[in-house]
């Protein structure tokens, strides 16, 4: 799964986990750019598939307990 896709999945779970609280919406996406050191939100589809991103995205889901 390239990075792009991997960070879009993880944002909708956490959108569709927290549709009906704003502010944990935001500790979360906080709480996943603390783990991963770059905001999920801004990878764009031609960013690189960076492969410590990778591990480090796919370490953040496991501790918000997202499957990739």
């Amino acid at each position: 799964m390239k990075l792009y896709d991997m960070c879009r999945h993880v944002s909708q779970e956490l959108e569709r986990r927290y549709s009906t609280d704003p502010m944990g919406l935001i500790r979360a996406k906080g709480e996943l750019a603390t783990i991963t050191g770059f905001l999920a939100g801004l990878v764009g589809p031609n960013d690189p598939d960076d492969p410590e991103k990778v591990r480090r995205l796919r370490d953040a889901a496991t501790t918000l307990g997202i499957a990739i």
